[in-house]
């Protein structure tokens, strides 16, 4: 029988927990769960990080300490000692020199009130000036006016961090260093070395700007016809943006033709064609001698061959002469080449005794810059070519076609440049 004082709500209130309900409190648990497990696994990676901090803080600290000491140990002369120790902050912390160098900058940045001036300047001088824009500034004026400050060109021996084992180029007299510069050039006009070793110290920049080694390197060029500084600000420039030759490298054109061979005998109508390559090579010297070579072996192979100036037989040699920007050359078959190939002659058939003499080879080319880079004076482009046989000067001019007689392109040889025979003069 149903109780008439019975409540529905008692009803729901008695009746079990629905499927949904109880998924719902199983997500909740989980959720919890999850929850305390991240906070757990976070908690011991902020202890393991502190940790690591610590022992890396405790591993610099003892690195800096190595170093310090190496340090003055180095600047007591004490090199091996020295040595020992950098080896053992270098083990601890791999770029050790590096943070301490770091921290050294930093704190140079900000003038302190103990520090003079000229210690000031002298630290900033150490300093790294990569991260500077150097777009529009005078280095040389810079230079100058830190010299100025100095009284000194190079660091001496005795300053502030600087190993006192021995002689410091700065020891040697100013007319000296200008000498071994003259060495540097060379008779051979090695500028490129004179200008690699500006960059090693403002004290080196400052003299390999000398307009003296300048003025001697346009005079080796040009001669007579070098002229004033009417139209440039200095000797420098003038050898940088005036028309000439590159004397470190060769000068290389590769031609090809096609040859066409006998027909066959089985096949009259198969006539084979042969493709021929062959290079070029022009080598300049300062003191206006030049080399020049036919032949079809490879750069890598020929370069060799044109590094000194009494070459083998099948190497033409010759004078040049520079006018504006067209260089003029004349070349002769070396004699003993030269007898040999009429002797030849002479056995094959009666030759005229006025044909056979000396033979020459005149050359005009262009000088010219590639358009696709920045390099001056690197191309050679055929202006006019002849052959002039026998006494009675017999001239026979080439048809100078883009095929034939493509442009020289300058390419470099480091071992041109190798040793100095005598210095600049």
């Amino acid at each position: 029988m149903n109780d008439p004082n019975r409540n529905d709500n008692d009803d729901e209130k008695d009746s079990p927990p629905t499927q949904d309900a109880g998924d719902k409190i199983l997500e909740e648990f989980r959720q919890q769960w999850k929850n305390e497990l991240k906070s757990d696994v976070g908690g011991v990676a902020e202890c393991l990080n502190g940790l690591n901090e610590s022992n890396e803080k405790v591993d610099e600290d003892k690195a800096r300490s190595l170093f310090s000491e190496a340090v003055e140990l180095e600047r007591l002369g004490k090199v091996f000692e020295a040595m020992n120790l950098y080896r053992k902050a270098v083990q601890i912390v791999p770029d050790i020199e590096f943070r301490i160098y770091d921290t050294f900058k930093k704190q140079t940045k900000l003038k302190p009130d103990n520090i003079t001036e000229d210690q000031l300047n002298a630290n900033i001088s150490q300093c790294d000036s990569n991260d500077e824009s150097l777009d529009g500034v005078d280095l040389m004026e810079r230079f100058q006016v830190a010299v100025g400050k100095t009284g000194r060109l190079f660091s001496r021996a005795g300053d502030v961090g600087v190993i006192t084992t021995g002689l410091h180029f700065s020891d040697l007299p100013l007319e000296i260093i200008f000498y071994i510069l003259r060495w540097v050039v060379s008779s051979e006009l090695d500028m490129r070395s004179l200008e690699q070793l500006s960059k090693v110290s403002r004290g080196f920049y400052i003299c390999a700007k000398d307009p003296e080694i300048w003025r001697l390197a346009c005079l080796k060029i040009w001669g007579i016809n070098t002229g004033d500084l009417s139209l440039y600000s200095s000797w420098r420039e003038m050898f940088l943006y005036r028309h000439k030759v590159h004397f470190h490298g060769c000068y290389i054109s590769k031609a090809s033709y096609l040859r066409y061979g006998e027909n066959s005998f089985q096949d009259q109508f198969y006539r084979p064609v042969q493709v021929i390559e062959y290079y070029r090579y022009i080598r300049f010297f300062a003191d206006g001698c030049i080399l020049m070579l036919t032949t079809a072996d490879e750069p890598a192979q020929t370069v060799g061959k044109l590094k000194s100036r009494n070459p083998r037989n099948d190497v033409l040699k010759g004078h040049y002469r520079l006018h504006d920007d067209v260089v003029i050359i004349v070349l002769k078959r070396n004699k003993s080449v030269q007898q040999q190939f009429f002797k030849q002659q002479r056995r094959s058939s009666v030759m005229d005794d006025s044909n056979s003499s000396n033979q020459s080879f005149y050359l005009e080319l262009n000088i010219s810059s590639s358009a696709s880079n920045k390099r001056h004076f690197n191309q050679l482009k055929w202006k006019h070519y002849a052959i002039i046989q026998g006494k009675n000067q017999v001239k026979t001019s080439f048809e100078l076609t883009a095929s034939k007689y493509p442009p020289l392109i300058f390419s470099r040889v480091k071992s041109y440049h190798l040793a100095s025979e005598s210095p600049i003069q």
